[in-house]
């Protein structure tokens, strides 16, 4: 099954620099992903409750793990990949085990830089689509 989300893109922290472009993360995502991503997150404020209920559901199946690792006295958070697509750019949708976010954030990682690329500014309304094989379609 493949799940459409539609969320309004915002400006995060930061911390998303940080971490995706951190070098053992970026080791850890070219071994499972296949591609370095750009260091950087996409971050997406869902708007609709149901699909706030599917991307729960979809948190607690099989994804792409990326193991946690602690390095110069610092914890980084293991997180699940789940490969997807935003206007024909590949993404990768992330759950983090440890995050800033609640589950109304979907945050999104790229071998593109999507802003850039795509033109995206804060309050754009945008959609990707993301590989759910193990989601039960929504019944609202």
């Amino acid at each position: 099954m493949r799940l459409t989300v539609t969320g309004r893109v915002f400006s995060g922290m930061g911390k998303g620099r940080y971490y995706v472009g951190h070098p053992e993360y970026q080791k850890r995502f070219r071994e499972c992903l296949g591609y370095i991503p750009y260091p950087g997150t996409l971050n997406l404020k869902l708007e609709e409750e149901g699909m706030v209920r599917q991307l729960k559901e979809l948190r607690s199946s099989d994804g792409t793990k990326v193991g946690g690792f602690a390095l110069g006295g610092e914890s980084f958070s293991s997180l699940a990949c789940f490969d997807g697509e935003l206007r024909g750019e590949r993404v990768t949708l992330l759950f983090i085990d440890v995050t800033f976010y609640n589950d109304t954030v979907a945050e999104l990682i790229s071998p593109t830089y999507l802003r850039g690329k795509l033109g995206l500014k804060d309050g754009e309304l945008v959609s990707f689509t993301v590989d759910a094989p193990n989601l039960r379609p929504d019944r609202r």
